[in-house]
């Protein structure tokens, strides 16, 4: 069990390729402008299981960016102590974090901790379709139902639109009709779609899922990409001629303002405070911080939608 007090932080440190330690602190002095926050849950994000595997990050490191808690300590009188809150920041697998006080959301009354901690993810999801332009669009096509994949199934759903999803495992395309998909297609039934849409969304991440997404896109159609492509060091080859030849219209749908990523995190929990959107919905899995350097080792959730590091 990780090591705390009153005095004392547990916290996870990647030390090198599928390396991750539980370290434990000294709590610090809080600084003007932050503020201490009791971590409640963490989301697992492949970003960091696979940067770690892969020997992708600086080490040693702190990791962790979706997070929620609860406020301990504060030297901001809008963020009172006892305030239920989102955090963005980039170390919160750990027993407390001290954030910067405009990197902290209050929660709305009906955002549970779990949504709170999956507003994050979430919010990278609404800014990327906020990029599209959908307005005289008949269908989107999402290839690739992960948990971002699911997570932008439900979010277009909820705004109305026709959905198709692409995805080979039988019980992940259930979930996504359940979600709100009108067609859930494997991707050898979605051969009879090549290139005939006007707009597909990639959501896999992986050299295989954008080779078929960008098929399936029609003359001077969308190509959205929205996986986070990191294996092989992000290296992809593209039927470039193709796509000159066809006028694909390719859009890139991450971000990195904070400010923006922060509006839309505030979004994401009002959304999951009122029910519209509910990220936990899709949490198939738990760990504690003792299990992270198993997970991070073996990547022994593999099969999981979603992972969430749970102290409550």
């Amino acid at each position: 069990m990780p090591e705390t007090g009153v005095d004392r932080v547990a916290f996870a440190v990647a030390t090198g390729p599928g390396a991750l330690e539980i370290r434990h602190g000294e709590r610090q002095a809080l600084p003007d402008g932050q503020v201490r926050v009791r971590v409640a849950y963490v989301g697992v994000c492949h970003s960091d299981t696979a940067k770690v595997r892969e020997g992708q990050e600086p080490f040693p490191s702190r990791l962790g960016h979706e997070v929620s808690g609860t406020i301990t300590e504060s030297t901001d009188a809008a963020l009172p102590v006892g305030a239920q809150v989102a955090a963005y920041v980039s170390d919160g697998y750990a027993t407390e974090i001290v954030a910067p006080a405009d990197r902290i959301i209050p929660l709305n009354p009906g955002c549970d901790l779990v949504d709170a901690a999956l507003s994050e993810p979430f919010a990278c999801v609404i800014g990327g379709i906020e990029m599209l332009d959908l307005a005289h669009v008949p269908e989107v096509v999402v290839v690739g139902a992960g948990f971002m994949g699911l997570m932008a199934v439900r979010l277009l759903a909820a705004r109305g639109h026709r959905i198709t999803v692409i995805e080979p495992r039988d019980e992940v395309r259930e979930r996504a009709l359940a979600l709100g998909a009108e067609t859930a297609l494997t991707p050898a039934e979605a051969s009879a779609l090549e290139q005939d849409c006007e707009m597909v969304i990639e959501a896999t991440g992986a050299a295989a899922g954008l080779e078929l997404a960008a098929s399936l896109v029609k003359i001077a159609g969308t190509l959205g990409i929205m996986g986070y492509h990191q294996s092989n060091g992000g290296a992809r080859t593209v039927a470039m001629e193709s796509w000159n030849f066809r006028a694909l219209r390719v859009l890139n749908l991450h971000h990195r303002n904070p400010d923006d990523v922060m509006r839309w995190m505030d979004r994401a929990q009002r959304l999951a405070a009122l029910g519209i959107v509910r990220p936990s919905e899709l949490v198939d899995a738990h760990v504690s911080l003792d299990d992270l350097p198993d997970l991070f080792a073996t990547n022994a959730k593999a099969g999981a939608i979603k992972t969430v590091l749970a102290f409550s």
